[in-house]
């Protein structure tokens, strides 16, 4: 055998090695995309067993809005949908709400002081920070994978694959507004 050959036999042998590290790297990073949207869809879908039992108790103990109850109710349809987007629009719908809904059970003592309300308020903070904790997470995942299917030479393997970027979760626009326009003088 020529060196020629022995080479090229090794030169093809190391591309193929690398295309398929590349390939079973993009397959890794889309597994890791979806067990990070799981930790997500879990959280939502706790928040939204809980937001049942808040509105009864806030039927039980005041006469709560019944446009807040409604929202309430209809967001949490939102939270267990199949839809990410959808879902996550939901869940900051419902974040959105929870000021309000603090502050107007200050002007019901009965409820300021009920264990279940104080409970559930607790489980929706808790829900909160860990969907805060699961959005980071999955964000990092999908920007790792997003800057990898774009790089050279890995962007051969992608194009190939056909793989197209993820979508970031990112603060709504309304959101965004809210948290830029806040004065201390409105809270």
């Amino acid at each position: 055998m020529s060196w020629g050959l022995i080479i090229t036999i090794i030169a093809v042998v190391i591309i193929a090695l690398w295309w398929i590290s590349t390939m079973n790297g993009f397959r890794r990073l889309k597994v890791a995309i979806q067990e990070a949207w799981s930790g997500i869809d879990v959280q939502l879908k706790r928040k939204a067993n809980i937001i049942p039992n808040l509105v009864d108790t806030l039927k039980m103990q005041m006469d709560f809005e019944s446009k807040v109850l409604t929202d309430l109710t209809a967001a949490r349809s939102g939270l267990v949908s199949g839809n990410r987007a959808e879902a996550m629009a939901a869940s900051d719908k419902i974040s959105a709400m929870l000021p309000s809904i603090r502050a107007t059970a200050e002007n019901y003592p009965s409820l300021g002081t009920n264990q279940s309300f104080l409970r559930l308020m607790e489980d929706i903070r808790d829900c909160e920070d860990k969907i805060t904790y699961a959005r980071n997470r999955y964000n990092m995942t999908v920007a790792k994978y997003n800057a990898d299917i774009i790089m050279f030479p890995a962007s051969i393997v992608s194009g190939m694959m056909h793989l197209a970027p993820e979508s970031m979760f990112e603060i709504s626009a309304q959101a965004r507004e809210d948290a830029d326009n806040m004065r201390i003088s409105k809270l």
